[in-house]
């Protein structure tokens, strides 16, 4: 036998090539379907401590999409998604105003879920809802620029105007996902670590048939299941590619199988190169994506958006409960294979059998990082320097990019050394 050789993010970095424009002009809009155009090209993850209602609108306010996890009864999670669609599309819609010489108790009065702005001709600041702490004096808002930078980005909205939702489906539940597509869903998002299975493929397939949204299959990680899921499931409109990368996933270790996300989604661009079909069928890298670093590794190794999960759970948007320990706080968050997430899950959907009684997942605490609003602009301008070190100016041009793999010296070099910090 031959073994074969996986990489992660950490094993490369991205080759600097000639840049035409600044990082600010880079285009870094992508797709998680074929229809779907994210103007930041990230989704967040179907995990019940990631996305629920608040967290799907406030993405798809900044140009990203949530997809509402499954872990709840299909009535409810229908819900959820009528809900986004409810909601009013701009985020600067539910702005409070108040006058600059307002006192600080005044402004604390009109807290909200979103944020306060304390404007007189020019914007003078801008307040984060951060839960019971508010550091008016002590700490800089030093994300000021970033949030007004992101007033003119497009929201991802439907045709009707209204605000795009995914939500997370089983691929063995139809009735389900009937009910989700009739609710509104624009994307139904395949939830299970390994779709590359027959009797998976086979009721996915009849879903395929049933709704009108469109369906991202998932998870992947291999040539073989990407070409197997195109040709047995019709209408795929996107792949969510990785085995086993996320950082609360113990799959890799549990059961010893794993495809590393940037490895799965290389992948996926050979299956659909061979096909014909790169560049038409959007490849969702999914799973151990730290930082914009490793989202521009995974665009320039053929992703057309990331899915992420930690990176959003710590934010105060996220459905994790908020935990205060000594002076700092945390929020809860949970792998969906976690025995947490599982028995909430059998629980709640009396129809959803347990096809694994072994745990595939952890629970833990991030530490609490504020806003989601913050989080994605952070994403959004690391990405436009990641890909403009990489000379692109937009995503697909990304595609052209070119990756190094790294020695251990070299990565040891590559962080921060020699100095105490």
């Amino acid at each position: 036998m031959s073994i074969e050789e996986f990489i992660t993010f950490n094993d490369v970095v991205i080759v600097p090539g000639r840049s035409p424009i600044e990082p600010s002009k880079v285009n870094i809009s992508g797709k998680i379907t074929k229809n779907i155009t994210l103007t930041i090209p990230v989704v967040s993850s179907p995990m019940d401590t990631v996305t629920d209602w608040k967290m799907a609108t406030t993405l798809a306010r900044l140009g990203a999409i949530g997809i509402i996890h499954r872990n709840m009864s299909k009535e409810e999670q229908a819900l959820q998604v009528s809900k986004v669609k409810d909601q009013k599309p701009y985020l600067w819609e539910e702005v409070q105003k108040v006058d600059p010489d307002s006192k600080i108790e005044d402004v604390l009065s009109k807290e909200q879920d979103n944020f306060a702005v304390v404007i007189n001709k020019e914007i003078k600041a801008i307040i984060l809802k951060i839960g019971a702490d508010y550091s008016l004096h002590s700490k800089k808002i030093d994300y000021l620029s970033k949030l007004l930078s992101m007033i003119n980005l497009t929201p991802t909205l439907d045709e009707n105007n209204k605000l795009r939702v995914g939500a997370g489906i089983s691929p063995f539940d139809l009735e389900r996902a009937k009910i989700l597509d009739k609710a509104g869903a624009d994307v139904l998002v395949v939830d299970v670590a390994h779709l590359h299975n027959d009797n998976a493929l086979s009721s996915l397939a009849k879903i395929a048939k049933n709704v009108s949204a469109e369906i991202v299959a998932g998870n992947l990680g291999t040539i073989d299941g990407v070409k197997d899921t195109i040709s047995k499931v019709e209408n795929v409109s996107g792949l969510r590619m990785g085995i086993s990368s996320g950082s609360i996933c113990l799959t890799g270790e549990v059961a010893g199988a794993s495809v590393p996300t940037l490895t799965a989604t290389i992948n996926a661009r050979k299956a659909l190169e061979e096909l014909g079909l790169f560049g038409k069928i959007p490849i969702i890298a999914d799973g151990g994506i730290k930082n914009a670093g490793d989202a521009a590794k995974a665009i320039i190794a053929g992703a057309n958006s990331i899915m992420v999960g930690r990176y959003l759970a710590c934010t105060e948007e996220s459905p994790g409960i908020k935990i205060r320990i000594g002076d700092k706080v945390y929020k809860q968050y949970r792998g969906m294979a976690s025995r947490g997430a599982m028995e909430k899950r059998y629980a709640e959907d009396r129809y959803s059998k347990p096809s694994k009684a072994i745990e595939e997942g952890v629970e833990g605490l991030v530490e609490y990082c504020g806003s989601a609003i913050n989080a994605i602009s952070e994403m959004a301008l690391g990405l436009q320097a990641s890909l403009g070190y990489a000379g692109a100016r937009n995503i697909e041009e990304a595609w052209n990019g070119r990756l190094a793999k790294i020695t251990s010296m070299g990565a040891k070099e590559v962080g921060i050394h020699d100095i105490e910090v």
